[in-house]
């Protein structure tokens, strides 16, 4: 694997929220898809409250989405959300790439902790999380769906 975040730009934009964590979402533009809010939804997030949007890369081909940033609410750094497109879900992607927005996240800000939230049954993603060294802080946002929050304390 060749896992890379790179900018999202005007040549790369519409692929980026094209890009679809589950088959049955490639026909529509939507705010929230099954797991995860759309890309659409979360360009619009970073634009608006200033977080910073990835698209992830294995190689030359775009595999999935990432945003993160400073979160004034909770005076927090936080993994905004993290995606991949249905069809590299379950081969092996999800470590790699949480892996390298750590790393990207650590190189930008400097931080010591990353919060994220994540939909409560959402079983692989926590399990992914919880692997990277993510513990649960008791505390759960409540948004469409009950979410967790999650900390990663860096060494």
């Amino acid at each position: 694997m060749n896992i890379k975040l790179v900018d999202v730009t005007e040549g790369n934009f519409y692929d980026v929220i094209n890009l679809k964590s589950d088959e049955n979402q490639e026909k529509y533009i939507q705010i929230y898809e099954r797991w995860v809010g759309s890309n659409t939804y979360f360009l619009a997030l970073c634009q608006t409250f200033g977080f910073t949007p990835k698209a992830i890369y294995n190689g030359d081909t775009l595999i999935g989405f990432a945003s993160h940033g400073y979160q004034k609410e909770t005076n927090r750094y936080e993994l905004i959300s993290m995606m991949l497109g249905h069809r590299y879900q379950g081969k092996g992607y999800g470590t790699p790439v949480l892996n390298a927005i750590i790393e990207d996240m650590v190189g930008a800000y400097q931080c010591e902790e990353i919060y994220l939230s994540v939909i409560y049954n959402n079983e692989r993603a926590i399990r992914t999380y919880e692997k990277a060294g993510f513990i649960p802080t008791g505390e759960v946002e409540e948004g469409h769906h009950p979410e967790p929050i999650y900390c990663l304390k860096i060494k």
